[in-house]
């Protein structure tokens, strides 16, 4: 894995993370300009004056990357990073976007009207998640494999507009039977979004640009969160039975319509990975620059081998997969809890349909803004793992409120602690594209280690999602969920512990020691 400087790094040999040069940018300060600064010039930088000292344009390049990172590089550089944002990053997010519009939907739906109009009860809302998770958790791992021999240029976008009409035909779903069917089927196609997407960004970003394009990109779904909200409140009081369908239907309509354009822009707009690409908006030379970028910070963009017994047991012969699977395991668990945020606002009766869809969009307001935060905070300091931990230490403060204040034997319960506390449990979330690029770091040396554990992680992580809420979250007990704050708390501070590993563990045990250096050398990739 590659430093800040973008100086190459055998796979065999230990490399240093970010998290074992916290403080980078001071001491790049005190480096001679040939080390502390990109290949980019005085004369070309767009923040240099000239009369300035060196150590003045220095300076001025290492602010600059921190704001964004494309301003202390090359015009040529400046160039296909802008170009790489315009394209890819313009796709992932407004996909993004969508797929968790289709995703968390029903939510919305259930309280506008589908739980009277179905006669659901119980946990009938948790099992259509859990029909989702069923195939979500099905889908992952296949799509990765699958995505490493069929081009990302038309896996991703496929499966994505086949969602988007699936998603359009439960608007027509009469009984529950149906929209279990659908839901699976939304569930296993959606697998390949997040995962695919993140091992993208991980092929055309170096170690300093993507964590703020993971962040930008996880940013989305709290944008979409929020936009469903909006977009249910607005189709319940303005279409609510208009040509005979109820709002919580035309909800559906909406999302997989705003699907399909997305989808066949993806054919257009993702190039596959550096070596291998045939975009049409980039030139031959920005292909070759491309590629060049990523060699130069010794990550693997590409894979010459097929997954085999062999290439699974290295990657269980090594603590990555390990540590980040546990610690997105409990992270996952851990975001649950805001699902109920609006099934707590409804049953206090305060509050009209309308206000129960908007009021929970402040939370993912929120979480836009710490998700930016977090992800300037982790690239300027080059540091990932104390940011993790930040955000979920301020989750696991709220969701101990929510254990102290949401109780049945409270007659009077302090509403405005309650609210803060769901608030509160946001935050963690705003950490999952940093953790990532985390995971992307660490598995630098080898493209489809990277895609697998990925897989992997988010995989493990659904599998409890399957069932878990069920028993946790059972809506029967609604809004007093006896167990479910207190494990919320419980899976946060795993969390936390597990993430805590990871440096030690960088430090006693390198990666990729199992792997030969071919194996991560440039090659085939689609």
């Amino acid at each position: 894995m590659a430093g800040f400087a973008g100086s190459a790094v055998p796979s065999h040999a230990p490399t240093a993370g970010p998290d074992d040069t916290h403080g980078r940018l001071f001491e790049a300060v005190l480096k001679p300009p040939a080390v502390a600064i990109s290949s980019a010039t005085a004369d070309t930088s767009p923040v240099g004056k000239a009369n300035d000292t060196p150590e003045a344009q220095r300076t001025r390049r290492i602010l600059a990357g921190i704001v964004w990172d494309s301003l202390d590089k090359s015009p040529e550089d400046r160039r296909l990073v802008a170009k790489i944002d315009w394209f890819i990053l313009s796709y992932v997010c407004i996909a993004y976007f969508v797929k968790y519009l289709d995703q968390t939907n029903v939510s919305n739906a259930y309280v506008s009207g589908m739980k009277e109009d179905l006669g659901m009860h119980g946990n009938d809302l948790n099992l259509l998640t859990t029909y989702w998770t069923i195939g979500y958790i099905l889908g992952q791992i296949p799509s990765q494999i699958i995505m490493t021999r069929v081009p990302p240029s038309v896996w991703l976008p496929s499966l994505e507009l086949t969602w988007s009409l699936l998603v359009i035909g439960m608007a027509g779903a009469q009984d529950l039977r149906t929209l279990h069917v659908l839901r699976f089927f939304v569930g296993l196609l959606e697998a390949s979004a997040y995962p695919g997407i993140m091992t993208l960004l991980g092929s055309w970003y170096r170690p300093e640009e993507q964590c703020k394009r993971a962040c930008i990109y996880q940013a989305s779904s709290s944008i979409a969160q929020m936009f469903g909200g909006y977009l249910q409140a607005a189709l319940y009081r303005s279409m609510n039975g208009a040509h005979g369908l109820a709002a919580w239907r035309w909800l559906f309509v909406f999302d997989g319509v705003i699907g399909v354009p997305i989808a066949l822009y993806g054919f257009f707009a993702i190039p596959n990975s550096p070596a291998t690409t045939r975009a049409r908006w980039l030139s031959p030379d920005e292909r070759r620059r491309a590629a060049d970028r990523m060699h130069a910070v010794g990550r693997s963009s590409v894979d010459r081998t097929r997954l085999s017994l062999r290439t699974l047991a290295n990657i269980f012969r090594e603590w990555p997969v390990y540590l980040f699977t546990a610690s997105f395991v409990c992270y996952i668990q851990a975001t649950r809890v805001y699902a109920y945020f609006n099934v707590w606002l409804k049953s206090t009766g305060r509050y009209s349909v309308e206000q129960v869809n908007t009021i929970p969009t402040a939370g993912f307001g929120l979480l836009v803004v710490v998700t930016l935060v977090f992800a300037w905070t982790s690239d300027g300091l080059q540091t990932r793992w104390p940011v993790i931990v930040w955000g979920a230490s301020m989750s696991l403060a709220g969701a101990v409120v929510l254990s102290a204040t949401v109780r049945a034997d409270i007659a009077a319960p302090n509403h405005a602690a309650i609210m803060a506390g769901f608030f509160l449990t946001y935050l963690t979330t705003g950490t999952a594209g940093v953790c990532m690029t985390y995971m992307t770091e660490v598995l630098s040396y080898n493209y489809l280690h990277r895609a697998v554990v990925i897989a992997i992680a988010d995989t493990a992580a659904y599998a409890f999602v399957a069932w878990l809420p069920l028993v946790i979250f059972n809506t029967g007990e609604a809004p007093f969920f006896h167990i479910g704050y207190k494990m919320t708390a419980v899976f946060l501070s795993l969390q936390i512990v597990f993430i805590l590993l990871v440096p030690v563990a960088q430090k006693r045990w390198p990666v990729g020691q199992y792997e030969d250096r071919r194996d991560a050398s440039p090659g085939t990739e689609p």
